[in-house]
């Protein structure tokens, strides 16, 4: 299924069922499989380009040139809409937990599909210079559901402090999934909040609430 989510976007306004079959013949021979179910189950799975194999199912024998809207590096090259992780090869990174609103990109993994990640996330800085590894990704429009992400608080040691936080995130219509916290000094300490937000615009609610609590010095998001 996200093979050919991938493929088809990879095509833009052609479509597979029009592709000839001799370079269809010409791509599976290629790329050494039997059927095109063969080849999107390559492309979910990560091991071969959407963008590449589209190119290849559109270049005539005797074309030399590339269509200019499958170029790899092209700017203007559409974005895959992210639903979320919808029955497909589509996971987020755990390093950065995005979520809607972030700007994102997905590295195209060997064996796992997708992965989302920030687009400021520092397990992926550079990406610019391996566009075969990378595709660019955006949020779907009518996106819904829950997304894990994390917060770190510190606070004041107070007795209560602790329950009046999970009580607030509660209150914000947030679910914890996890919770660490660790000791700076005898009188703060850090807690590492795991926790479900729709979007950037929820989490900052849910933020500015927590800031504005008498124990909290200071509320920021993990994001590696």
């Amino acid at each position: 299924n996200l093979g050919r989510r991938l493929l088809n976007h990879a095509l833009g306004h052609h479509k597979v069922a029009d592709i000839p079959l001799e370079n269809i013949e010409r791509e599976l021979k290629r790329m050494k499989l039997h059927s095109m179910d063969d080849i999107m189950a390559e492309i979910g799975l990560g091991n071969a380009m959407s963008v590449v194999v589209a190119r290849n199912l559109l270049i005539d024998n005797q074309q030399q040139e590339e269509p200019t809207h499958l170029s790899i590096t092209n700017d203007e090259t559409p974005k895959l809409p992210i639903k979320g992780a919808d029955g497909v090869l589509i996971s987020f990174a755990k390093c950065c937990r995005p979520i809607p609103g972030d700007p994102i990109i997905a590295h195209i993994s060997p064996g796992k599909g997708l992965v989302i990640h920030h687009e400021s996330c520092r397990n992926i800085r550079g990406y610019q210079k391996e566009p075969e590894k990378f595709m660019p990704v955006e949020w779907d429009k009518d996106i819904d559901g829950d997304f894990i992400t994390e917060i770190k608080v510190d606070m004041i040691n107070h007795q209560g402090a602790l329950a009046n936080l999970t009580a607030a995130i509660n209150d914000a219509n947030s679910s914890i999934q996890s919770m660490n916290t660790e000791e700076k000094d005898g009188r703060v300490y850090c807690a590492f909040i795991r926790l479900t937000a729709k979007d950037r615009i929820q989490l900052a609610n849910i933020m500015r609430k927590l800031r504005i609590m008498p124990d909290v010095l200071r509320v920021s998001r993990n994001k590696n």
